[in-house]
């Protein structure tokens, strides 16, 4: 797959000269389903572009639970923290399917931003844009209940819109639980109090949203409403 540099937003306006010298200096990497692209604690692997297929950007606690920070597909970009300060990698990144990334590494970066005053702009922009990114679902996790937490994901809203690569019907609640920090079971348990209360309804093993202005409240006041609304728009397959 061949690469538009200025389509992906921190490479906007760059000039001819800039992307002549990302062309030379970038590293075309391609990785098996389930195999690892960097690991936590690595040294630097640089700015990363995700050219194909879905990378999974996660960390691990002390007690060994998996927490999923982002599901990340074409064009999306991650590892810019280390690429920058040219320190060890925050996270894990592994292929979920099989992936495609371009890489550029630390020294290149800090040329090149030393050099092109559009890409420094543009850097600094979306750095800031991803602090406040993370101060949200920060936010989320420590003052949202996972029902409030859970209809926002499934709306698709603004802290999970960016982070979730497929619809989160889409992902098993063992996934979900990941994304939201949590355990299966207490996702098990806020899907079940969502279905009870009408703001989702189930066939077979589909999840249909039945209420969106309830799912819209939730997520908005972290307070389930006190009333039902009639079904509305069928969201795929919830997995078990």
């Amino acid at each position: 797959m061949a690469i538009d540099w200025t389509h992906i937003p921190y490479f906007a306006g760059i000039d001819t000269q800039g992307i002549q010298r990302i062309q030379q200096e970038a590293h075309r990497h391609t990785y098996a389903a389930g195999a690892f692209i960097f690991a936590e604690g690595e040294e630097c692997a640089g700015f990363q572009v995700v050219l194909d297929g879905l990378v999974r950007i996660y960390r691990v606690n002390a007690e060994g639970r998996l927490h999923t920070l982002s599901l990340l597909r074409p064009l999306s970009t991650f590892n810019e923290v280390a690429a920058v300060d040219g320190g060890a990698n925050p996270f894990n990144a592994v292929a979920v399917t099989r992936v495609e990334v371009m890489q550029i590494s630390h020294t290149c970066l800090m040329d090149l931003l030393s050099s092109q005053r559009a890409l420094l702009g543009n850097y600094v922009q979306a750095l800031a844009h991803m602090n406040r990114e993370y101060i949200e679902r920060l936010e989320d996790m420590t003052f949202r209940t996972i029902p409030s937490r859970l209809a926002k994901l499934f709306l698709h809203e603004a802290t999970y819109s960016t982070q979730i690569a497929e619809t989160p019907s889409q992902l098993t609640q063992e996934e979900i639980a990941s994304v939201l920090g949590t355990t299966r079971e207490v996702v098990g348990r806020a899907l079940r109090e969502l279905l009870n209360a009408g703001l989702l309804r189930k066939k077979g093993r589909h999840v249909y949203l039945a209420d969106r202005a309830g799912l819209e409240y939730l997520a908005e006041t972290n307070t389930m409403p006190a009333t039902a609304r009639q079904p509305q728009c069928p969201v795929p397959q919830v997995m078990e």
